[in-house]
């Protein structure tokens, strides 16, 4: 086991493709392919989320096929804004759902639903698990801070090997926080996100300028976090 992902997203991609070929050329409305994309393809594709570190450049790529079909089916170009498809019905969209939401929704839902198990050992084994991961990061993140030599590379690599951190920086990354007790956890290791910006213009395969510093902070967003 040397948690290398790249068999398990390749599996992703077959099977999400083969099951939008097979709904882009049935006879379902635009309506249903909604509903089906909704209720059986995408938690097809989920189930896996809790546990496979998925970078954004894959949850681009996966909504981008989704959109493709939704654009289809609706006789949209290709060329529409996936802003109109996302859009609320109520907006006058077409309510279509996206993969980023069910990524952050199912992580938080695993970190949540371990730091609550029934069994006060699995709690116990979680929380160390998490505090020692956030201590690594935020180390390595301190380091990277006050030589300002190199790249973010080596945390964005931590980050394969720190499930319980990935799934707190998609938490944070949907303006929640852990608390217990009424006292909020972990909140104040997220202020280093705010200074780990690039002195050099940024590696190429980071195209956006807040994918470093959420990258070399905790987690994942277009290769590693939003």
């Amino acid at each position: 086991m040397d948690l290398n992902w790249k068999h398990q997203h390749r599996r992703m991609d077959e099977n999400l493709k083969q099951k939008l070929d097979a709904l882009e050329g049935s006879y379902a409305s635009p309506r249903q392919t909604l509903n089906i994309i909704r209720t059986a393809i995408i938690p097809s594709l989920a189930y896996a989320f809790a546990g496979t570190p998925c970078s954004y450049p894959d949850l681009d790529k996966w909504d981008a096929m989704i959109g493709r079909v939704i654009k289809s089916k609706h006789n949209l170009w290709r060329k529409t804004l996936t802003a109109i498809i996302r859009e609320d019905v109520h907006s006058f969209g077409l309510g279509a759902p996206s993969i980023y939401v069910e990524y952050h929704r199912r992580s938080a839902v695993a970190l949540v639903t371990s730091l609550e198990d029934p069994s006060e050992l699995h709690q116990s084994v979680i929380m160390h698990l998490l505090t020692h991961q956030v201590a690594q990061l935020k180390a390595l993140a301190t380091t990277f801070l006050s030589t300002r030599e190199g790249t973010s590379l080596p945390i964005k690599r931590q980050l394969n090997l720190h499930m319980q951190a990935r799934q707190l920086a998609c938490n944070h990354a949907s303006k929640l926080h852990l608390a217990f007790k009424r006292n909020s956890m972990f909140l104040d290791d997220l202020k280093l996100r705010s200074h780990l910006r690039p002195k050099a213009p940024p590696p190429p395969n980071i195209s956006h300028p807040h994918q470093l510093h959420y990258q070399t902070a905790y987690g994942p967003r277009h290769d590693w976090f939003p």
